[in-house]
């Protein structure tokens, strides 16, 4: 039996990232990124998720969750969209951060039904940072790969 499965830029699928931007000396605590972009309701989506903890399963050692205060956890996301020239800002957020005890962070966007620079390939850029030990740690860019939203 031969079954064939086809795609139509209609479909509700998303492009995402994601990679470990801190740990610890001894990898006990880690922060992890992720980018991710989709069609959302047609028009776009945009998030960043830093997540404090290992649930990606990579490094072993990482704790499972590692619970932080509040403002101690941020992320912000930059949406690009590809032109002629190179990838240019779409749409930016400045940091957000955590306002209760949590170990993820997610900051996202639904652009509705029409995407807000005109149809094309869309792309995420997201950092995440943790206080730890009396600094910031992370803020490493993850970028989620493109994606096609039609105009």
């Amino acid at each position: 039996m031969l079954t064939i499965t086809t795609a139509t830029s209609a479909s509700a699928h998303y492009v995402y990232q994601h990679d470990e931007v801190w740990a610890n000396t001894d990898s006990s605590k880690c922060l992890y990124t992720r980018a991710e972009v989709s069609h959302g309701d047609s028009g776009g989506y945009a998030q960043s998720r830093g997540l404090a903890s290992d649930d990606w399963g990579l490094p072993p050692s990482c704790i499972w969750s590692w619970d932080r205060p509040p403002g101690n956890l941020a992320t912000k996301w930059t949406y690009y969209k590809k032109t002629s020239s190179g990838w240019s800002v779409c749409r930016s957020i400045g940091w957000k951060y955590n306002t209760s005890t949590t170990n993820v962070l997610r900051a996202s966007k639904n652009f509705g039904v029409a995407p807000p620079c005109g149809g094309g390939y869309y792309a995420t850029k997201a950092w995440s940072k943790v206080w730890y030990s009396g600094k910031w740690n992370g803020a490493y860019s993850v970028w989620s790969g493109s994606h096609y939203i039609e105009p």
